[in-house]
């Protein structure tokens, strides 16, 4: 683990990005159109993303450590078997494989800001639906439907703002569960990884590193963010493309197109939250905008009915099979000793 673990972590990993440096240099490009050569340990970094902001010593970097030792230690070497060719995997290698692309998914800005937006939305909803059962529980008995549906509607025009309620905690959980259902979705039975190269340097990686692609051609943020039809891209080098697609149509034997990477650095251009990265040697891509402004979550029309039927069980969240990984969530889930309890709905993720 590098010096700076303890601050500066690596939303892609530096073996991921050396795969497109120059003499220990990428050149990146932010979306006001500047161009800077950035050292790779350098390119790609979020002040503090996965630290523990109310646990004390080696604690606080949990996460980042585990990302580091059981998560990018591995995948490393599997990558790079990836890029020079050696395919199709053993299984042992295309279960780390997956393992690298679904972490890749849920260690980005890219997915703390989607989960953020879509925490924003709920969360007028799951506010007034609290205050309802308040106003139940103080009143000691049931509100009528239109007492019910008056106190929705005023709690929901009141709500205050998240963050005021929010657990300073909550991103780093919702990234680790986020990680099982990516992982449970890209190991599902239909799916397959697909390996395309090229001759010559064609693809540019976002800060990011992957984008989701929607059945549609579509690279948005609507929610669901993992329907069973996506398809993950990842460049893995200029010259290499990896995706998990659940679709029979791409041609290995045709390798990594014109047509594709166009696709491919698209998705890099919709994913990317402030800048993309190329060889300093390599031209930006022809035709190729980068949006001022990052994917936005589309706000949901709310709507209300009165229940018809007891509200059934709260969804469970996927069990964590990893027992670091459970630790580290076990960790992330309660408060320390010397910490007041969090209060409102903080606890939602």
């Amino acid at each position: 683990m590098g010096a700076n673990t303890a601050k500066e972590h690596h939303l892609v990993p530096q073996y991921w990005l050396r795969a497109f440096a120059e003499d220990g240099h990428v050149l990146g490009r932010w979306r006001g159109g500047a161009e800077h050569r950035t050292p790779v340990r350098r390119a790609a970094v979020a002040r503090h993303f996965n630290t523990d902001p109310l646990a004390e010593g080696e604690q606080r970097v949990a996460l980042e450590t585990y990302l580091d030792h059981r998560v990018d230690g591995p995948c490393a070497p599997v990558l790079r078997a990836l890029r020079e060719g050696q395919w199709p995997l053993d299984e042992a290698r295309h279960m780390v494989a997956l393992d690298a692309l679904a972490w890749q998914v849920v260690r980005t800005r890219a997915f703390r800001s989607f989960d953020e937006q879509v925490g924003r939305h709920v969360f007028p909803a799951v506010w007034a639906t609290e205050a309802v059962g308040y106003c139940e529980e103080q009143l000691g008995r049931p509100l009528s439907e239109a007492e019910r549906m008056k106190v929705f509607w005023t709690a929901a025009r009141t709500a205050p703002d998240p963050s005021l309620t929010d657990d300073p905690r909550s991103a780093l959980r919702a990234s680790i569960r986020a990680f099982e259902h990516t992982r449970d979705v890209l190991a599902a039975p239909g799916r397959r990884l697909v390996l395309l190269r090229s001759a010559e340097p064609l693809l540019i990686l976002a800060d990011s590193g992957v984008a989701l692609r929607r059945k549609n051609g579509t690279f948005d943020l609507t929610p669901p963010l993992l329907p069973e039809t996506i398809e993950v891209f990842a460049p893995l080098s200029p010259t290499c493309l990896l995706i998990s697609t659940p679709r029979s149509h791409y041609r290995p034997y045709q390798g990594l197109t014109r047509k594709i990477a166009a696709k491919a650095n698209a998705g890099t251009a919709a994913w990317c939250q402030e800048a993309v990265y190329r060889p300093p040697s390599m031209p930006w891509p022809i035709h190729l905008p980068l949006a001022e402004t990052p994917l936005e979550v589309r706000s949901p029309q709310l709507s209300a009915v009165p229940a018809q039927q007891p509200p059934g069980p709260a969804p469970a969240h996927p069990r964590i099979h990893r027992g670091e990984l459970r630790a580290i969530l076990e960790q992330l889930s309660h408060a320390p000793a010397d910490q007041p309890p969090v209060s409102g709905t903080g606890g939602r993720k």
